[in-house]
């Protein structure tokens, strides 16, 4: 079955779990400080979790958001998953030993329209992991911002991060 919970969580959550075996452990001590914001490129959630469950793609991320705003998680966020590839933010390599990837169904051409459905569902995992992990807005960036060498990725092409962040916002804590 395809949305089957595996036998052992390795943490509580709303979304169903597929397990992805592209996925190893952060470095010691290495704590969430970058949620990273993608586009699939592939046409659906199911090809693309597919893809996720083949070790020889070497490719990962730890939530996929459909089109209607179906959430599935693929890698627990205290591990490593393998999205941004080479990549640094604020100078500082290896975006994926900080960071949790979300990607988005999307064709990724710039013209495919990311619904509010979608949109809504992947804010609210932010808004989520920023208060879990107190993430600042300049840290909720494109693959495009973090891929090395600049250039080397767009995704999410046709996104509007300005936006997306402001609809990230969260209350400070109290």
């Amino acid at each position: 079955m395809l949305f089957a919970r595996p036998y052992q969580r390795p943490e509580p959550s709303q979304w169903p779990f597929v397990a992805s075996p592209n996925v190893d452990d952060r470095p010691s001590g290495a704590r969430i400080t970058c949620v990273v914001m993608h586009a699939t490129e592939i046409e659906t959630l199911v090809a693309t979790i597919g893809c996720f469950r083949t070790r020889a793609t070497k490719v990962s991320a730890h939530f996929i958001v459909d089109r209607d705003g179906t959430v599935v998680q693929m890698v627990p966020v205290t591990r490593r998953a393998w999205h941004a590839g080479r990549s640094a933010l604020e100078g500082i390599a290896h975006v994926n030993d900080f960071s949790v990837g979300i990607e988005m169904v999307n064709r990724g051409d710039g013209r495919d329209p990311y619904p509010e459905a979608q949109i809504e569902a992947a804010a609210s995992i932010v808004r989520l992991l920023r208060r879990r992990y107190a993430i600042p807005d300049r840290r909720i960036v494109s693959h495009a911002h973090v891929a090395r060498p600049a250039g080397r990725k767009e995704d999410p092409l046709g996104f509007d991060m300005r936006a997306f962040r402001a609809r990230c916002r969260v209350s400070p804590a109290r």
